[in-house]
């Protein structure tokens, strides 16, 4: 088991100790980096920075992962940690909605700019399917209402 799936077990059992895992909890930072055992000091270089921001950041992504499959979202705000309520999860479905359309336009542009892949067939079938995800993506709804253009 890798050291921010570990990590990231301990601060989910953390939180659910301490009932922090209902719509609406919050988490200091200062509390996410001691039960994960990090100390920032006062003066180190960027890299000691690095490094401990890092391991923060893989256990904090291994709790926002698992909740997402009960429907809650993990956010940070500054130094702070939240689970956002039901209401809230509309913007973050519509930032990954956006987010995802951003990398399919990439994908189709490196699609049309390259040169022909292995076969005629095999590039025609690559559009197809960027393209079909690209238009799932742009008509999906959020909780009942059509994207904005």
């Amino acid at each position: 088991m890798s050291e921010a799936k570990r990590k990231g077990k301990d601060l989910l059992q953390h939180m659910e100790a301490k009932d922090l895992l209902e719509y609406g909890s919050v988490i200091t930072g200062d509390e996410v980096r001691s039960v994960l055992g990090i100390e920032l000091p006062e003066v180190a270089s960027k890299g000691v920075f690095s490094r401990a921001a890092l391991q923060e950041l893989g256990a904090v992504d291994y709790v926002r992962n698992t909740l997402l499959g009960h429907g809650k979202y993990l956010g940070q705000d500054g130094d702070t940690y939240r689970i956002y309520l039901p209401s809230e999860n509309a913007k973050v479905l519509a930032r990954y909605a956006e987010s995802a359309d951003r990398k399919l336009r990439r994908a189709i542009k490196l699609w049309r700019s390259s040169p022909d892949l292995d076969t005629e067939d095999h590039r025609d079938e690559t559009g197809a399917r960027l393209f079909m995800k690209r238009e799932a993506v742009k008509s999906r709804t959020v909780f009942g209402k059509p994207p904005e253009d």
